[in-house]
């Protein structure tokens, strides 16, 4: 499945993000969400059966990592994800990540990647990725 088409099976409405793991070894993006859940159909409709509790957004091949404001740990809700396109073999996305220690001292940071692929991992199932 293309990335974009792939993003969009994923429901973002309601879920956190819970960490990041950057792993340069490995050319990964790892963002960790409290609960993914799937979207199969025009909409959501409370479709509960593909959940991955705790389970990793993985972003492969990344070339390209940029937050802003930078600075800030991704701590909580997703907002606005954008697909802005490819370029060559790469595709670029832009997220919306809360980050909040305080009401006063919440912000969006919007988080940048470029990467080759972007699958679903299970925690402790990383050779078992889902890609559809």
């Amino acid at each position: 499945m293309k990335p974009d088409d792939f993003l969009k099976t994923i429901h973002f409405v309601d879920c956190a993000c819970k960490s990041i793991v950057l792993d340069g070894w490995k050319d990964e993006v790892k963002i960790q969400i409290d609960s993914l859940s799937r979207i199969r159909g025009e909409t959501w409709n409370f479709y509960t059966a593909e959940d991955v509790d705790d389970g990793f957004l993985v972003f492969e091949g990344v070339d390209h990592i940029s937050f802003d404001p930078p600075g800030r740990l991704l701590n909580d809700e997703f907002g606005a994800i954008e697909f802005l396109g490819y370029d060559g073999e790469r595709f670029t996305v832009v997220m919306e990540i809360g980050s909040g220690y305080e009401l006063a001292d919440y912000v969006k940071v919007k988080t940048t990647i470029r990467a080759k692929s972007v699958a679903i991992e299970k925690p402790g199932e990383e050779s078992a990725r889902i890609r559809d």
